[in-house]
Formats: C-alpha cells, sequence, structure tokens
C-alpha cells in the first residue's frame, strides 16, 4: 500500500468510533422496533461516513498544531506528510456527501438529522469556529455529534414519531458521550491548559469537572439500567451476552493493574473493550433472527 493511500485510511480512524456508533445507532433502531435489514445497514454506513467525517476533518484542521507536537505529528496523516491539507479535505467532503446520499434515502427526518451532524462535525473542528474550544458547547456538541444523533438517524429510520419510550435510551448515549468528553479533558488538562485552551473543564476547574462527570455518569447508569432492563427493549439473554462479553474484555485488564494507579488510568484501558462489548452483543440481538432463518430453510 503506498503511502496516499495509507494516508486515506489512517485519515477516518475508524477503530477509534466503529462499536460507539454500533451501540448508538442500534440502541435508536431498537428504541423503534426496527427489524435488522437494509435500512439498518444503510443507517449504519451513514452514521459511520458521519463520524468518520468529523474526525477526519478534524485532522484536517489540526495538522498545523500536530505538526508541533512530537506526539500527534506521526498519528495525523496530514502532518505526518502522508497528505496534503486538499487530499485530506477533498476525500473528507466526498465522505460526507456519501453520507448525505445514504440519510436521503431513509426519509426526510433522517436527512435532517443526519445533515445537521455533519453540520456540527465541521464546526466543532473548523477553525473559524471550533467548538470543541468552546466551553459548555464543547460538550453540548460533541454528545450530539458522537451519540445523540446517531441514535436520532437510527430511530427515525424506522419510526415517525417520537414517543415518551425513547427518552431513557436518548439520555444513555448522551451521558456516556458526555462522560467521555469530560474524561478526556480532565485526562489532558495540564497540556491543554499549557495551550491556552478554554474548554469545559479548565472553566470550572478539576474538583468540579470531576464532579460533574461523576453526576453525569451516575445519570447515565440511572438511565442504562432503565432502557437496558425496563423498556424490554432487548431479551435477557442479550443483557447476559453483554456482561459475559464485557468481563472477557475486562478481565485480562484488570489482572495487569498495580497498586497506586490514579482512576483515570484505570478507567482508560476498559473503555474500548467495554464498548466492544455492548456493540458485539447488540449486533447478535439483530442478527440472530436473520442467521436462525437461514438455518430453517
Amino acid at each position: 500500500m503506498n503511502d496516499k493511500y495509507r494516508g486515506y485510511l489512517k485519515l477516518t480512524r475508524f477503530n477509534e468510533y466503529v462499536y460507539f456508533v454500533l451501540i448508538t445507532t442500534l440502541l435508536g433502531v431498537a428504541t423503534a422496533g426496527g427489524p435488522a435489514g437494509w435500512r439498518m445497514l444503510l443507517v449504519l454506513v451513514a452514521n459511520w461516513l458521519t463520524v468518520g467525517f468529523a474526525f477526519m476533518i478534524n485532522d484536517v484542521e489540526d495538522a498545523p498544531d500536530d505538526a508541533l507536537n512530537p506526539e500527534k505529528v506521526q498519528r495525523n496523516p496530514v502532518s505526518a506528510g502522508l497528505l496534503t491539507p486538499t487530499q485530506a479535505r477533498v476525500i473528507s467532503f466526498i465522505v460526507a456527501f456519501l453520507a448525505l446520499a445514504c440519510f436521503a434515502l431513509l426519509g426526510w427526518k433522517v436527512f435532517v438529522y443526519g445533515a445537521i451532524s455533519l453540520f456540527l462535525g465541521l464546526v466543532y473542528s473548523y477553525h473559524g469556529i471550533r467548538l470543541k474550544k468552546i466551553a459548555i458547547l464543547d460538550l453540548a456538541s460533541h454528545c450530539w455529534l458522537l451519540a445523540g444523533l446517531q441514535f436520532l438517524t437510527g430511530y427515525y429510520a424506522f419510526a415517525r414519531l417520537g414517543t415518551p419510550r425513547m427518552i431513557f435510551p436518548l439520555a444513555f448515549v448522551l451521558c456516556v458521550s458526555l462522560y467521555g468528553e469530560l474524561f478526556n479533558e480532565l485526562r489532558d488538562l495540564e497540556g491543554d491548559r499549557k495551550a491556552g485552551l478554554r474548554h469545559t473543564a479548565i472553566m470550572l476547574g478539576e474538583k468540579w469537572a470531576h464532579l460533574l462527570m461523576l453526576v453525569i455518569l451516575g445519570i447515565g447508569v440511572l438511565c442504562g439500567v432503565i432502557t437496558f432492563f425496563f423498556l424490554e427493549l432487548f431479551p435477557l439473554w442479550v443483557i447476559i451476552l453483554m456482561a459475559l462479553l464485557a468481563f472477557i474484555q475486562v478481565l485480562p485488564i484488570l489482572l495487569k493493574f498495580r497498586g497506586g494507579q490514579t482512576s483515570m488510568e484505570i478507567q482508560t484501558p476498559m473503555q474500548k473493550p467495554l464498548e466492544k462489548a455492548a456493540a458485539l452483543a447488540l449486533l447478535v440481538h439483530f442478527l440472530m433472527p436473520v442467521l436462525l432463518s437461514l438455518f430453517q430453510r
């Protein structure tokens, strides 16, 4: 693979969001009572492309800063010299156009929410605006861009109207995303202060930002319990499978823990395995009827 194509692949950063987009989208589909099929696949692809666009345009906009950071210069394919800014920007907007085309096939509501998501993906990083560096707006744009709008496109791909049934699953994914953003801001707090950033964690201070993160986590856990145990979106075996996969994924990490590690150091390696476990369990839930029907033929 030549450097240009390797740069395009690296620009997508697909491994950073593939599982979380599965969770947010499939929760929306499940809340609407949608089955596995072409509509589910199309909204998944559209949401992957949309979040991919957000990550790609972020690297384009951050390339000048990343070129000065020894820890980031090689991660970003633009600052690493694998792609020119023009090449990266063109492929980013091609991805955005493909996402819009997918959304358009799923109805006008899905198209509107998808277009809003793409717009947020642009202004979240665009140097003229950069919502990710504005306190409060960084949290609001992050949770809708990387969670809420995927849930809504998944939901409205199958449902015409909103119902109270969607409140707790939507609140759950929003809280998880908010928690993740605050966690990242607290993790990078010292470096961001030196860089002169003014995001929410810096504005609140470490103590209050950490408290806010824990409050959001508590609300998210409550909404998650209601979603998975009281709304009957999934049969019990899906929840058991999710717990089993999470245990299998997390156990090797727990065995490697050493004494004296901070809560941040403990939580960081556990996030992706837990995402993967939840995503795979939800995917099995939707694919199981399809697989069973094939075996019964």
